[in-house]
């Protein structure tokens, strides 16, 4: 796991994570600010979910950190008052050039679907963001692919590849494994 600093920055060594271990979005914007308030949001909003994050991020005199990490803790509306405990998810961004095998695997996951546009989002894309997960059925990692899809406007390659969709294909398959949206 990640040190922080003072302003919640993921200190010391940031790497890519194992591309068959995360789900990867290539984002056309290439800044690595995490907006807390704006993921919460699309959280409610979008998958019917509470966000927090962990540490709180602070970006003193407009600047942003080249890598950085987050842990996500996303709940679902309808499940609140369980007595399970929530499980903190790792992001991680770093700029996707660092990341030629996630862009390789985005390039194949397009033409895999005949291309239908995604294969010009991947070439747009100029940062990866990487959601930790289980496996491909994770359901709170695909709950925060869901959000991120939506703040971040990116396409998402599944762990192991194989595929690309967008927020809708998020949506449906965290429906298919019965998280209401």
């Amino acid at each position: 796991m990640h040190a922080w600093d003072d302003n919640g920055w993921a200190s010391g060594l940031v790497e890519p994570l194992q591309a068959d271990r995360s789900f990867a979005l290539l984002a056309p914007e290439p800044g690595s600010r995490i907006d807390e308030g704006r993921w919460a949001h699309l959280a409610r909003t979008s998958v019917r979910a509470v966000l927090e994050l962990s540490p709180a991020k602070r970006y003193p005199s407009a600047t942003l950190p080249l890598v950085d990490a987050v842990l996500v803790r996303m709940r679902h509306l309808d499940r609140l008052e369980e007595g399970r405990p929530p499980r903190d998810v790792e992001v991680v961004t770093v700029p996707l050039e660092r990341a030629p095998a996630v862009r390789a695997l985005a390039l194949r996951g397009a033409e895999a679907i005949g291309g239908a546009g995604f294969d010009v989002l991947v070439g747009r894309g100029q940062r990866l963001w990487q959601v930790a997960a289980r496996d491909e059925d994770d359901v709170e990692a695909l709950a925060v692919v869901a959000v991120l899809a939506a703040a971040l406007l990116a396409p998402v390659v599944p762990p192991g590849g194989g595929t690309i969709y967008g927020l809708k294909g998020a949506r449906t398959r965290l429906e298919a494994r019965g998280w209401r949206t």
